[in-house]
Formats: structure tokens, sequence, C-alpha cells
């Protein structure tokens, strides 16, 4: 009963923060959504602070930028209302030239998953994947997020795969990439085994 209490009393402060005060620092945004995912996992719910874990996403500042992609990833699922508004923002980061930022935007879309982000952003993680100026590291990633899209929404891969793809990522020299590469094929090959 107690803990309710100040978690309601905390909440009420970080709403009123939020609202009255449209200049906060980018320490103390942080700080409020920081407070709002420990709330989330404590099992309350948490029903605002969304719109600011997605201007953390939009900044282009990392140490806010990562705050934004961990907070989202927690607290969002596949099926929340908030998903439509954050696919731009990622889209803006997995298309953009920073590979630390590619990498917080593929993390988030394997954790989210999801049709919507399948449908979204399908196209533009292949192309990471299939990039040879990318580190290896990016391309990493973005064969895993690609699995995790498949896992959840085979159609919206499977299509656009042909042989000159696997081809082309087999012949990978990075062993990271080509584990996570081969972890790709294997779902595609098992899905449909027809040459």
């Amino acid at each position: 009963e107690a803990e309710r209490v100040r978690v309601d009393k905390e909440l009420a402060n970080i709403r009123i923060k939020f609202k009255a005060e449209k200049n906060l620092s980018a320490y103390d945004k942080k700080k409020y959504v920081w407070k709002l995912l420990y709330i989330y996992m404590l099992g309350y719910d948490v029903e605002f602070g969304h719109m600011e874990a997605l201007s953390l996403i939009s900044s282009p500042k990392y140490a806010e930028k990562q705050v934004g992609y961990i907070v989202t990833s927690v607290m969002i699922n596949e099926g929340h209302e908030f998903l439509r508004l954050v696919i731009n923002s990622i889209r803006n980061d997995l298309i953009g030239r920073n590979e630390t930022y590619q990498c917080l935007a593929l993390t988030c879309v394997a954790n989210v998953g999801g049709k919507e982000f399948a449908e979204a952003l399908a196209v533009d993680v292949q192309k990471l994947l299939m990039s040879s100026t990318l580190r290896p590291i990016v391309r990493k990633k973005a064969a895993l997020c690609l699995l995790r899209l498949f896992r959840k929404n085979p159609e919206f891969i499977q299509d656009s795969w042909g042989s000159e793809q696997m081809c082309y990522l087999l012949d990978e020299r990075d062993l990271g990439v080509l584990t996570a590469v081969m972890s790709l094929l294997v779902s595609l090959v098992a899905l449909d085994p027809a040459p």
C-alpha cells in the first residue's frame, strides 16, 4: 500500500513536469523517462510518457537516443498504438549514416517485432544486411533483426529473397555475420523447402 502511494505521487510529479515545463533539460527528460520505465517494470500502468520517449529517439545525441530506444523496447509491444508513431523515427536512423544509431534502431525493431514493423521496415533492414560498406556488427544485427521479423511475419520477407541474395550472404568473411545469416537462411528454407 505504501509503495502504491509513493508510485502515484511520483507519477503525478512526472506528469506535472512533462506538462508544465516544455523546455525540460535533456538530463531531466532522461531522468523522468527512466523513472517511468522503473515504475512500469514494477508492474504499474504507465499511460503517458511515450511521446517523451519518442522525442528522445528523435534526438541527435547518443545518450538521449539510447534511453529512448531502451524505454520504447521495453514499454511497447507489437500491438501498441504508439508503434505507428515511432516507425518514422526508427526508419530515419536505419537509413541514416550513423552505424551506432542503426544498431540501436535494429535492436529496438528486433525486440518489439510485429506486423507493422515488418511492413514498414523489413526492406530497410534487408538493405542494411546486403550492404557491403557497413561494419560487421551492423550487418549481424540486421540479420538477427530480419530473423525476428521473419519469424513473426514470414509473408513480408520471404517474397523478396532470391538465390542471388543467399549466395551473396553465404560468401561473407566475418564469422559473426555468417552465423547470424545462417540462422536466417535456415529459417527461410525451413518454411519453404521447395527449390
